[in-house]
């Protein structure tokens, strides 16, 4: 669907994925018009107790902290 600005606008999907257990344990999908992939994702990862546990995101999710807190910093590199 054309957006006003000349883009496209779709349905995305945002999944979490554990690697410990293999499998997804949460997801949503979007109207990209509507709302945006950080929302979606800041939105799920705020319904899960997260103490102690590391998050792995793509380049989209490490432009700075994520949530905002002490809890959460900048990109990281191994």
């Amino acid at each position: 669907m054309p957006t006003a600005g000349g883009g496209s606008a779709f349905i995305a999907q945002v999944t979490l994925y554990s690697a410990a257990l293999g499998v997804a344990i949460s997801q949503a999908c979007y109207a990209t018009g509507e709302n945006h992939e950080r929302a979606v994702l800041r939105q799920l990862l705020g319904e899960l107790d997260l103490g102690g546990v590391l998050i792995q995101a793509d380049a989209l999710h490490t432009q700075r902290p994520f949530f905002g807190n002490s809890r959460s910093r900048g990109p990281t590199s191994s």
